[in-house]
Order: structure tokens, then C-alpha cells, then sequence
């Protein structure tokens, strides 16, 4: 799952290298909120899942490691 996660954020921000699970959504990688929704969306469609709204809530989704932490509640907690 951290591959795919990895896989997504690096085509998203144009980066060579994975990040690493502290690297900042918005500052580190240039995700603005607009990306934000384009990143859940490619999660959903990635893995199947569907994330709850109340789970989207930007002041709680600041690092990688929290678009892990997210993505693992819905996917069995499987990296």
C-alpha cells in the first residue's frame, strides 16, 4: 500500500524520489487543497475504497504519514 500511496504522491508533485512520512502535503509537496481532493480521489479509486467525509477534514490530513494513517483504516490496516 505505501508503494501505491508513494506512487501517487511522486506522479502528483513531480517527484523522483518517495517522500518520506513526515514530508508536509502542503509545504514539502505543493498539495493545495484543490490537489487534496484529487489525491483522495486517486486513493479511492487505487484501492477501492470509498472514505467517509467526516474523515476528510484538511486541519487533520497535514503529512504523508496521515494520507497513510487514513488510507489504512480503510484498507484492513494493510501496508
Amino acid at each position: 500500500m505505501l508503494e501505491q500511496i508513494n506512487d501517487i504522491l511522486m506522479d502528483m508533485a513531480f517527484l523522483d524520489d518517495p517522500p518520506s512520512l513526515e514530508d508536509k502535503l502542503k509545504d514539502d509537496l505543493g498539495i493545495d487543497s484543490l490537489k487534496l481532493v484529487e489525491l483522495i480521489i486517486n486513493l479511492e479509486e487505487c484501492f477501492d475504497i470509498t472514505i467517509e467525509e467526516n474523515d476528510l477534514n484538511p486541519q487533520n490530513i497535514n503529512t504523508v504519514g496521515d494520507i497513510v494513517n487514513l488510507a489504512s483504516r480503510y484498507t484492513g490496516g494493510q501496508l
